[in-house]
């Protein structure tokens, strides 16, 4: 197998050689080369999936194994068709049949669609005529019925005229009336108005001044609270650093006595130079 790969990938000859051998045995087997044609074809759409969709290499390139697909299949149909001729024809002639009774059923069906058509037409042509007479006799009626609506409309329009006018004289009374009023209280909210806006700029005034004493007094406390936090925070510290000292100090003196010792880095190590467990320095009453 490894020989024939060399000779694949060597010689151009080989290569040729067995393009040639496989296109011989696909035009003697068509059959079987149409069918290894659409194997390729589809192990190719599985190529693409892989390629382009999981994003994972592949063996072959997807235009050789289309390539393929397309050389056996024509070459496959080629040779089926020029090595059983007489099943080509039996082939057409089924098609030219299914054709022409296809073309046939169509026919008839024309036939039968126009003769309901003409058939429809005659019953909407009846059902036309009915529909006129009794069109006409609505209309005759909605004609009687539309003179009596008309003539109890027009006395009704000239009660309602009278009605109109009189309520026009009364809502023009009222009118006047709302507007005296109307008047009056514009003139007194607008005293109001003043007064509240008086009194508004005055109160204004006073919160302003009181929230410019309050803000001074808050920055002079906050000044205070500053400086206190900052005397707290550095006497904090200092104590901080005297304890931490004094407990470095303390275990360099118990690990010196207990024959451990502590490197650079805060590793301790025994007596051997080896390094020693957290379980044995908490035994020794060191700080890991």
């Amino acid at each position: 197998m490894e020989k024939l790969k060399n000779l694949w990938d060597d010689k151009l000859w080989f290569k040729i050689l067995v393009i040639v051998v496989i296109l011989a045995l696909s035009y003697c087997f068509g059959i079987i080369a149409i069918l290894l044609g659409f194997i390729l074809f589809i192990y190719a759409i599985i190529t693409v999936i892989r390629k382009y969709i999981f994003k994972k290499n592949t063996r072959f390139k997807v235009r050789y194994i289309l390539l393929s697909f397309l050389a056996l299949t024509i070459m496959g149909g080629y040779g089926y068709a020029q090595t059983h001729p007489e099943e080509m024809e039996q082939s057409r002639i089924r098609q030219q049949e299914t054709k022409k009774a296809a073309e046939t059923k169509k026919a008839e069906d024309a036939k039968k669609a126009a003769k309901a058509k003409k058939a429809g037409a005659a019953r909407q042509a009846e059902a036309s005529k009915q529909a006129e007479a009794a069109k006409q006799a609505k209309a005759a009626k909605q004609a009687k019925a539309a003179k009596q609506a008309e003539a109890a409309k027009q006395a009704k329009a000239a009660e309602q005229a009278k009605a109109a006018e009189q309520a026009e004289a009364a809502r023009q009374a009222e009118a006047a009336k709302q507007a005296e009023a109307a008047k009056q209280a514009k003139a007194a909210e607008q005293a109001e108005a003043a007064r509240q806006a008086e009194a508004a700029k005055q109160a204004e005034a006073a919160k302003q001044a009181e929230a410019a004493r309050q803000a001074e007094a808050a920055k002079q406390a906050e000044a205070a609270r500053q400086a206190e936090a900052a005397r707290q925070a550095e006497a904090a510290r200092q104590a901080e650093a005297a304890a931490q000292a004094q407990a470095a100090s303390q275990t360099e003196q118990n690990g010196n006595s207990s024959g451990y010792t502590r490197d650079a880095n805060g590793r301790w190590h025994r007596s051997n130079g080896q390094f020693a467990s957290k379980k044995e320095i908490a035994a020794a009453g060191l700080v890991w």
